[in-house]
């Protein structure tokens, strides 16, 4: 009987060390990228829904703007949005022809690394047809 040899290839089964520790920098990376930028976005959907929902409000938008703007920073604090001023947020903008157009405009930045920092950028709007809220 001859022993049986194995040949290299039908020894090696599974990863390396070295592609199991590149897999988890790769997932760990992700995972810090997520954890840093997924609060951004939920913060600009809440600012979003509150822009969308002051569009539904004409009794509200027919104030002074100073108004309007103490209305929005009553809706972020009571949606726990203590970092967000509306002035430097939300833009209200007079139009003859469609109203007023709410623009949703601002940026986070936030440190990733030591000294690499992740932007996002937001711009949304929302028009606001005087004509159609007249009528209600």
């Amino acid at each position: 009987m001859r022993p049986k040899t194995y040949t290299p290839l039908k020894r090696q089964h599974g990863l390396s060390y070295a592609g199991v520790l590149l897999i988890m920098s790769v997932a760990i990376f992700i995972g810090m990228f997520a954890f840093k930028v997924g609060p951004h976005y939920f913060e600009h959907w809440t600012v979003a829904k509150i822009a969308a929902e002051l569009a539904e409000k004409p009794e509200v938008l027919k104030q002074s703007r100073s108004k309007v703007y103490k209305h929005i920073n009553q809706a972020y604090q009571f949606n726990n949005l203590w970092g967000l001023k509306a002035e430097d947020t939300i833009v209200l903008t007079r139009d003859s022809n469609r109203g007023y157009v709410i623009t949703v405009q601002y940026e986070r930045r936030d440190t990733l690394f030591r000294n690499i920092d992740v932007v996002t950028r937001f711009d949304s709007s929302t028009d606001v047809d005087t004509s159609v809220a007249d009528k209600k």
